[in-house]
């Protein structure tokens, strides 16, 4: 038996991980037909078949079950070498970062920038997306998501808590009356998402789509409704992170009445696993996790 190179190895664990051919091929950045060589030359090398493939699905075999592990050490114990060896100022290479359309404004946008100021040869790829992309599968490095993090598959590290605020220009609340009480929302348009329409306020119980009787835009984009509010539509309720800026620049202000809303999800940064994490990943989750709550305030109001 003799594996010719690491090439192989490679490509059987990206093949196992995203569970296909195609998947594999998109993480390396190589043809499919590469990566089918690949593991073709490994199995002839092993004298074993790895995998089972058909036209629907490529399975593991018994064998190839018992390589996962081996091959995953091999290759954890590679990159812990590298990153003992590297640094830290000359990372380099590509960051596939996915999260939800409502941080395309905000905290995130200046963390980056300042990351790539001390890391100019680190390229980072975002991708916006409001469904929860498969990290393994679409070949992403991190996501930042609001969940409550069950996927025990999943290492996750706390970024801080989601509270919802609702927020309105200065003008329209001259013009239409400022809400004291819950029970004076009513008459406001409500401008929000439909995931928060069943938000209770926490005293009273009484949820955001029960105070919705005033005519409203209904929209799945956040941050349309966080425009509308600016020109005047009605009331926004949004993540305090979607309108910190907007509040200090006192572009909007803040709607406090005799309740509070229930807090949303807290936000996570998430990555598939945190033993084969590159030194340039792990170096944007620590700047993440460190200065995502200094753009915050740690109370509601």
């Amino acid at each position: 038996m003799k594996i010719q190179n690491l090439e192989d190895l490679s490509a059987f664990l990206q093949v196992a991980e995203t569970g296909g051919f195609s998947g594999a091929a998109r993480r390396l950045q190589v043809p499919v037909s590469v990566v089918s060589k690949r593991v073709a030359r490994l199995e002839a090398a092993l004298g074993q078949r790895l995998f089972q493939r058909s036209t629907r699905a490529v399975n593991l075999t018994e064998e190839g079950k018992g390589l996962v592990p081996k091959v995953q050490r091999l290759f954890g114990d590679l990159r812990e070498m590298e990153e003992q060896f590297a640094n830290s100022q000359d990372l380099k290479g590509p960051i596939r970062l996915t999260m939800p359309w409502g941080l395309s404004q905000g905290p995130v946008a200046k963390i980056l920038t300042e990351f790539r100021k001390k890391h100019p040869l680190v390229e980072v790829q975002v991708h916006f997306s409001d469904a929860l992309e498969k990290l393994v599968e679409g070949g992403f490095d991190l996501a930042i998501r609001f969940s409550t993090m069950e996927d025990s598959s999943m290492v996750a590290r706390r970024l801080g808590p989601n509270y919802l605020k609702m927020v309105a220009t200065p003008a329209y609340l001259k013009k239409h009356g400022t809400p004291k009480t819950v029970k004076d929302l009513k008459a406001h348009p409500l401008l929000m998402i439909p995931q928060h329409r069943m938000r209770k306020f926490q005293k009273s119980g009484v949820t955001l789509n029960e105070l919705q009787s005033t005519p409203s835009v209904i929209t799945n984009n956040g941050l349309f409704l966080v425009e509308i509010a600016k020109a005047g539509g009605g009331i926004a309720i949004r993540s305090h992170w979607d309108v910190v800026d907007l509040l200090k620049r006192k572009e909007l202000v803040e709607v406090v009445v005799n309740d509070r809303l229930e807090s949303s999800n807290d936000a996570y940064i998430v990555t598939p696993s945190n033993r084969y994490m590159s030194p340039r990943v792990r170096a944007l989750m620590d700047a993440l996790v460190e200065e995502f709550p200094k753009f915050l305030k740690t109370e509601p109001n």
